[in-house]
């Protein structure tokens, strides 16, 4: 599974470079190109540059109104990309939403041999992610259409632990809802292994374990508070073990809330399920309630 393998092989590197800030608080210099309507909404294709970091996604805002509207960076998988927004439901208010690309030296699918051999370059990739969300943050905040005050972050599955670590340190995200995440990695390595005999799953587990503890989002998600986070869940999924997921809702410090939903996990071509869980988060994140139909 991707998102396993891409927080492991971020960690290889994580006792030997030095980690970049994560926040940006350069202006941002944004080239946007007006791409289709849909709906009632107007799709753009953005390119941002600041504080030496380069994203590309999309942006969706309602075409009636010059705001301030609320805002949401939503971001899902490494397959979706900024095609995350293709899954929004057709009405979800008077919201503007970006959504940005992973770097192209993240690739879709990663194996183990994969992160021995080019654990470096993998590596340095996966560690701007965090930079990457906040750079979006910090371009939401200086539109004009955007209210500064009502900015929330809303990642999924393999965005989760980039997203947390992003948040705990740029509080421009007022609220932030985690679909579909978890803390205490090596169960969730452990639940998505295929290794056999059985055992190695364990051994596997625990010396991986021992890498990338230290990015472990349940480290960092209580640096979130005051600010509410949001978490909702499949009991049906395998992928993240109900007691990995209690680890990191209990890691974060109040306000919090967590939504169990029966359901296994999220499929990049389960349009239905991730239109519920959008929508089920949108609707809990104070920020946005305003914005909401």
């Amino acid at each position: 599974m991707c998102y396993l393998y891409a927080v492991v092989a971020a960690a290889l590197l994580a006792a030997c470079h030095a980690t970049k800030a994560i926040r940006i608080d350069a202006p941002v210099s944004a080239e946007v190109t007006y791409d289709q309507a849909r709906g009632r909404y107007d799709l753009y294709r953005v390119r941002l540059r600041a504080g030496g970091e380069t994203a590309s996604g999309k942006l969706l805002r309602p075409r009636q109104g010059g705001g301030p509207f609320p805002a949401v960076l939503l971001n899902d998988g490494r397959e979706l990309n900024s095609a995350a927004l293709d899954f929004l439901p057709p009405e979800f208010g008077d919201v503007v939403v970006l959504s940005l690309d992973y770097p192209e030296g993240v690739p879709n699918e990663i194996d183990p041999l994969t992160v021995l051999l080019q654990s470096d370059r993998i590596g340095r990739e996966l560690r701007r992610i965090p930079r990457l969300f906040s750079l979006g943050g910090a371009y939401l905040t200086q539109r004009a259409d955007v209210d500064s005050l009502r900015v929330a972050m809303v990642v999924t599955s393999f965005a989760v632990p980039f997203g947390v670590r992003a948040a705990a340190e740029d509080k421009r995200f007022r609220n932030v809802g985690l679909i579909y995440g978890a803390g205490d990695l090596g169960a969730v390595l452990e639940a998505n292994l295929t290794l056999k005999p059985r055992f190695l799953r364990s051994v596997a587990a625990w010396f991986f374990s021992q890498l990338y503890d230290e990015f472990d989002p349940s480290l960092y998600v209580a640096r979130i508070s005051p600010r509410p986070v949001i978490m909702v869940n499949g009991r049906d999924d395998r992928q993240m073990p109900v007691q990995a997921v209690r680890a990191l809702y209990t890691a974060a410090s109040e306000p919090k809330t967590i939504i169990w939903l029966t359901t296994g996990h999220l499929s990049p071509t389960n349009t239905p399920l991730i239109r519920a869980l959008v929508d089920t988060t949108l609707a809990r994140l104070p920020v946005l309630q305003r914005g909401l139909p």
